[in-house]
């Protein structure tokens, strides 16, 4: 593997200021730890009692996980186009959009927060609830409010954020909306939990003086395990980082798993979103973006979707408009580039005039651009873009 796709624990990761400026989701006055960010939509499509025969918009640019637990649900799903920006095109869905969707639900791509009033406002006047996606931003503000505070209902993800292995937040704005229940997550859960965190840093060579002991004791179990097994295939790997919201599982496609869904947050993975400093998250994000913003502008074949980083963001990933991107994108990927791409759209999406959604499914890559990643680490991912996809001088 080049380089973790999502952060990954080390000695590092407790260094640095513990606040920052920017406003993060975990701030919010009501809000609730889920397992993943697709748990949270589930949750908060419940809290608004969204069932069968309703309907929800969707954005056509988004991955199964966003329509996945709508359909969990027996409700419907109609998606409308974005612009070139990402945000909703509010013009069509006045002149085209289906008559009485319960809710909308509307993402911050990339981390970069989006303009809402304009959207709040569309919602108010017809009695839609907005469920404001922040899965890609976790710090800042949208506007004049707090990321997560445009919504009825906002929902986000830690492990795109945190050395978690699971992790999601659902916040609730209106009052008249209650925090749902969760069952507490079993002792097996809470262990498996703190030691997919400390495998995952070891791994990727993060905790020096305990990368050796703590690979060789998973290393021991797995043996073990496949010895009591009577020598069968080993345990499948840990979805360490929900990768299943990249759309690298096939279930991504079918219903999501309701206990999960309902289950509480593990101890560890709360405990690390909660006490990890964030100022080095923020910056190293924000410095890693404009690192690659400034090695793909003006070349051949690439450019950045959206160059002008806002000030009070801490973006998810760096989004790269490539004009071929196969084979190339496979490539990256055989050799674990941290990249992925939104091309897995739920069946039945359909062509939309003025839609940017379906051109960035082909065209637009998603570069890794968190705090985790070394200076070799994204000088590798530089080289592989260019190699690949960047047209020689002449």
């Amino acid at each position: 593997m080049l380089a973790p796709r999502l952060p990954v624990i080390g000695w590092r990761t407790f260094a640095g200021a513990a606040r920052v400026d920017q406003h993060s989701l975990l701030d919010h006055p009501r809000h609730l730890l889920t397992t993943s960010g697709r748990a949270a939509i589930l949750l908060a499509l419940e809290c608004l009692d969204v069932g069968p025969g309703d309907l929800v918009l969707l954005p056509s640019y988004h991955c199964p996980t966003m329509v996945s637990p709508v359909k969990t649900l027996g409700a419907d799903a109609a998606f409308y186009p974005i612009d070139e920006h990402g945000v909703p095109r509010l013009d069509w869905l006045s002149a085209h959009g289906p008559a009485h969707p319960k809710a909308l639900l509307v993402p911050h791509y990339f981390g970069l927060p989006q303009p809402m009033d304009a959207v709040r406002a569309w919602c108010d006047a017809r009695g839609i609830a907005l469920i404001e996606d922040c899965a890609h931003a976790m710090f800042g503000r949208a506007g004049a409010r707090p990321i997560g505070s445009w919504g009825d209902v906002a929902i986000a993800s830690l492990t795109k954020f945190f050395p978690t292995p699971e992790g999601g937040i659902l916040a609730l704005n209106r009052a008249d909306l209650a925090l749902p229940p969760l069952t507490p997550a079993g002792r097996i859960e809470q262990v498996k939990a703190a030691s997919d965190i400390l495998h995952m840093g070891a791994t990727h060579d993060r905790l020096t003086g305990l990368n050796r002991l703590i690979r060789g004791a998973f290393a021991l179990k797995s043996a073990l395990r496949r010895v009591v097994s009577g020598g069968g295939a080993p345990a499948a790997p840990s979805h360490y980082g929900e990768l299943d919201e990249s759309g690298e599982i096939d279930a991504n496609m079918a219903l999501i798993d309701l206990p999960l869904s309902h289950r509480a947050l593990t101890r560890a993975s709360g405990w690390i979103s909660r006490r990890v400093p964030r100022h080095r998250i923020v910056e190293a994000r924000r410095r890693n973006y404009a690192l690659f913003t400034e090695a793909f502008s003006d070349r051949d074949g690439v450019h950045p979707l959206l160059p002008a980083l806002p000030p009070d963001c801490a973006p998810y990933v760096f989004p790269l408009w490539v004009r071929t991107p196969d084979p190339g994108y496979l490539e990256m990927r055989r050799l674990g580039v941290p990249v992925s791409r939104w091309d897995r759209l739920w069946p039945g999406v359909p062509a939309l005039p003025g839609d940017a959604g379906k051109a960035w499914s082909h065209h637009v890559l998603q570069l890794a651009c968190h705090q985790d990643l070394t200076d070799a680490d994204l000088r590798r991912i530089v080289e592989q873009v260019e190699r690949l996809f960047i047209a020689p001088a002449r």
